[in-house]
This record gives structure tokens, C-alpha cells and sequence, in this order.
């Protein structure tokens, strides 16, 4: 009888230990598209595609407001750039299924500014933007307006339209964008 407390006590601790071994906290959680969530404050950001337009033989419906586009883009630029337009264009040379980007348009300090984003088919002529989709952003130097150069549906530099005397355009290209991924207000 002396042995039941201490075996009691002995399964108890065993039983706890087991439990503490199986709660482990280190992992870090994943989308269904194995990416880590992004975890801020109380509030967990999952990036995910976005619906953003549908096309037809006649009209271009964006799924989202143009002016949530311009401010979504204002946001990713992140530098003062002042987006006034908003198109969604097929790549030059592509077939019927080809490749589109969504690209806004505007000015910083009176320079031209132009991003581009890859979007995605969703079939049925609806295209997405993917969080993980490239941007690609065009700044301008003495240049009133640039021009995406394409090679193959992708995007590969850019150009002048009217160079007059020394202007040019310089692409950046990152690999990814966080025009949808909520912003966390800090309390």
C-alpha cells in the first residue's frame, strides 16, 4: 500500500509530461498553400488571392472599385507616388488565353510612375491576383511617359515614349506584393 501513492504520483507526472511534450508551440501555422500566416497582434493577415476583374467580348468588369485599386496601389508604393489610373492589359503577342496585368498609373514629385502586376486566370474569364505575384515598377527620369517592354508575355524592361533629349525609364522588379494583405491598426 505504500507503493500506490508514489505510483499514482509517478503516472501523474508521466501522464503531465506527455501532455506538455504534445502542446508544442514552436510551429509555425500554414495556409492550405503551405505558406506561414503572418501573424500581428491579435489578428492573423492571411494573404490570398483576390478576385479582381472579369473580362468579356465587350467590357472589362472590375471586381474591385477602381478607387480601392488607386488606393491599394498608393499603399504598395509606399513613396508619395499619387495613382490616378487603373487598367487591366493582355500582354502584346499573346494568344486568346494570354497572360494580363494589372497596372496603375501615376506621378511622383512630376516624375511618371507605373506599376505591374501578373494576374492569374480563375477560368470562366475571370483573373486574380496572387500575393506572391512579381511587381514591377517603372520610375521615370526626364521621361513623360514610359512604356513596359515585353519578351514572351513577361515583362523584361522598359522604354520612353517620347525620348526628346536624355530621358529614360528604370524597372524594378520584387517578387512579390501586398496590395490586399490587411493592414494591422496597432492599438
Amino acid at each position: 500500500m505504500k507503493f500506490l501513492p508514489r505510483l499514482l504520483g509517478l503516472g501523474l507526472f508521466a501522464l503531465l509530461t506527455l501532455l506538455v511534450m504534445a502542446c508544442e508551440s514552436s510551429k509555425t501555422a500554414t495556409t492550405e498553400f503551405g505558406s506561414p500566416n503572418r501573424i500581428k497582434g491579435d489578428v492573423i493577415a492571411k494573404p490570398e488571392s483576390r478576385l479582381i476583374v472579369q473580362l468579356t467580348d465587350t467590357a472589362t468588369n472590375f471586381k474591385v472599385p477602381r478607387a480601392e485599386l488607386a488606393s491599394a496601389f498608393i499603399r504598395q508604393f509606399g513613396d508619395g507616388t499619387v495613382v490616378d489610373k487603373i487598367l487591366v492589359r493582355k500582354a502584346p503577342g499573346s494568344d486568346a488565353n494570354g497572360k494580363y496585368y494589372l497596372i496603375g498609373m501615376g506621378l511622383r514629385g512630376g516624375m511618371y510612375r507605373a506599376m505591374a502586376l501578373p494576374l492569374t486566370s480563375g477560368g470562366e474569364n475571370t483573373y486574380y491576383l496572387r500575393p506572391s505575384a512579381e511587381r514591377y515598377v517603372i520610375t521615370s527620369t526626364g521621361c513623360p511617359t514610359c512604356l513596359f517592354e515585353f519578351e514572351e508575355e513577361r515583362i523584361v524592361s522598359a522604354e520612353c515614349a517620347e525620348n526628346s533629349g536624355g530621358g529614360r525609364c528604370d524597372l524594378k522588379v520584387m517578387s512579390n506584393n501586398e496590395l490586399f494583405i490587411p493592414q494591422v491598426v496597432s492599438r
